[in-house]
């Protein structure tokens, strides 16, 4: 990773959308059975995933962040997708 430019920074915007993938991630990432949560059914933990996943890529999917991100990439912050 080369580090000859200056980061730049995201707009108030870009910023709360980051915020919101990240916590779209944990929610995906995080155990079917938190502590201090109900049990719930399979379907509706399938269901509850299918819509983080959406909002996600929803997300993902903005010009802005979409934007930001290959400015990223360009200036060799963020390593390039596969």
């Amino acid at each position: 990773m080369k580090r000859s430019a200056t980061i730049p920074s995201p707009s108030d915007a870009v910023l709360v959308k980051l915020a919101s993938i990240a916590v779209h991630a944990e929610e995906l990432l995080a155990p079917d059975q938190p502590t201090g949560k109900v049990r719930v059914g399979l379907t509706k933990i399938k269901n509850n995933r299918r819509r983080t996943m959406e909002d996600l890529l929803l997300l993902l999917a903005d010009p802005d962040v979409r934007t930001y991100l290959t400015e990223m990439e360009r200036l060799g912050v963020l390593q390039p997708k596969a």
